[in-house]
């Protein structure tokens, strides 16, 4: 595996690991200080970057740092374990950034950086006596919240990030009780615990919540260990503190999103199985093939726009040429489609759309687009007044003479009681000999973006 990175780079001297990744997580580049970590020389065989994590890291990875990569483009300062052919582990803080096109990972670069210092330094700080000036001066100068507590549950430090982080200044803190200042009193009890297991000389790294001076819960990733006497006997602990709520908000959303995916996914199948029942009761063969495969793709079609607009609404306009572009050319002179910016939610967008596939593929098979002098005017308004409402028409002309069908197949459901029915709408339809004509109104409300 090559040394050099792109540019020509040669970052094998650099004091940290880096690593670039594909799409598929496969290892492109990885510099010789990385390797020196892994205890292993020369180029490394074909590997994906969750082969060289731990077990838990590599679970972390996948259900953490790459959802987080997908959706903020990037993470920093997480704390995972490597792991060597041996089995052997080496704990690192790791930052990526991802490359991304169209809601996909193009690319992900990773930089590393040992964390043993950080161990080191909160060894340090329970080793030292609080009068150390050293000791003092690194405790002010951390970026992270560090906070001294005695036997007693007094603070006796609390340095500048602590006031930045939970609000209160240090003459507010200094001398109050940790658990009455910082604990929520539903946690007090898992605090008691936690004591206990301090003052047996555990040290505790974990995810929680503490207080901020105006009753806020703060998510924080903790790491609490303890200060012994001269006599070797417990006296208190320090308590380091890093704020999280950035995180813990994109790991929300992760959660939020995977159950919209799975409620619209249910939705989707539901109404899979019901064009597929209909769509059967007609047709058959390859026939059957033709037309079901049409009408998935009428209905994934506002599924499309939602992920090229990130968004939770679909443009009416853009579903309307949308679904006129699989038989037909929307620019085409013979077609009009006009009217105002309209967003649809979901659910009201996949009804619409399948209304208008079935009317544009009906106008192609035997309606005015069967004609070359056949025209096809779409458009749309929004009603003013106390209970706003869309209205959409279809008038169609030029072409042959229409003849009102015998028979009501799903075209028919799809354009009046299936469309009435999720919309609370009304659908009309005019087969006048001069041209089929189709309406519809329904009450519009602006869905949220």
């Amino acid at each position: 595996m090559s040394k050099d990175f792109e540019g020509g780079i040669n970052p094998d001297n650099w004091p940290c690991g880096l690593v670039v990744i594909d799409e598929a997580g496969q290892i492109h580049h990885i510099n010789a200080t990385l390797k020196r970590w892994l205890s292993v020389e020369g180029d490394l065989p074909s590997l994906r970057f969750i082969d060289i994590l731990s077990r838990a890291s590599r679970i972390y990875f996948e259900t953490h740092l790459r959802p987080l990569l997908l959706i903020n483009g990037e993470f920093s300062e997480v704390s995972i374990d490597l792991e060597r052919r041996d089995g052997t582990r080496v704990s690192v803080f790791i930052n990526g950034s991802a490359t991304l096109a169209d809601g996909q990972m193009v690319e992900a670069h990773f930089s590393m950086f040992q964390n043993e210092q950080r161990h080191a330094f909160e060894r340090e700080l329970v080793a030292k006596r609080r009068e150390n000036d050293e000791f003092k001066s690194l405790v002010r100068s951390s970026p992270h919240a560090i906070v001294s507590v005695d036997a007693s549950s007094i603070i006796q430090a609390w340095n500048p990030a602590a006031e930045q982080l939970f609000g209160f200044s240090e003459t507010e803190a200094i001398g109050q009780r940790f658990d009455r200042l910082l604990v929520p009193p539903q946690d007090l009890t898992a605090v008691a615990d936690d004591l206990k297991s301090i003052a047996a000389g555990n040290t505790i790294r974990s995810e929680t919540e503490r207080l901020h001076k105006d009753g806020r819960r703060i998510h924080v990733e903790r790491s609490v260990a303890t200060i012994r006497n001269d006599m070797q006997e417990f006296s208190g602990f320090v308590a380091t503190y890093s704020d999280i709520s950035e995180r813990k908000a994109s790991e929300a959303r992760i959660g939020t999103l995977i159950e919209e995916i799975h409620h619209r996914s249910k939705n989707l199948l539901s109404i899979v199985q019901v064009i597929a029942r209909q769509t059967g009761h007609r047709y058959e063969g390859d026939e059957f093939i033709s037309v079901f495969s049409k009408r998935l793709a009428s209905l994934t079609l506002n599924q499309e726009i939602l992920i090229r607009n990130q968004s939770t609404s679909v443009d009416l306009e853009a579903l309307a040429r949308g679904q006129f572009e699989h038989l037909f050319d929307p620019s085409d002179p013979r077609v009009t489609i006009s009217g105002p910016e309209v967003q649809l939610n979901e659910a009201v967008s996949q009804a619409v759309g399948m209304a208008i596939f079935e009317l544009v593929t009906n106008a192609a098979k035997y309606g005015a687009l069967s004609q070359e002098e056949g025209t096809v005017i779409l458009s749309w308004t929004i009603t003013e007044g106390p209970a706003s409402r869309l209205e959409i028409s279809w008038i169609e002309s030029g072409g042959p003479l229409v003849v009102e069908p015998t028979r009501k197949g799903f075209g028919y459901q799809v354009t009046g009681p299936i469309l009435d029915n999720i919309t609370s709408g009304q659908t009309c339809r005019d087969y006048a000999s001069t041209g089929f004509r189709w309406s519809f109104s329904a009450p519009y409300h602006q869905p949220s973006r």
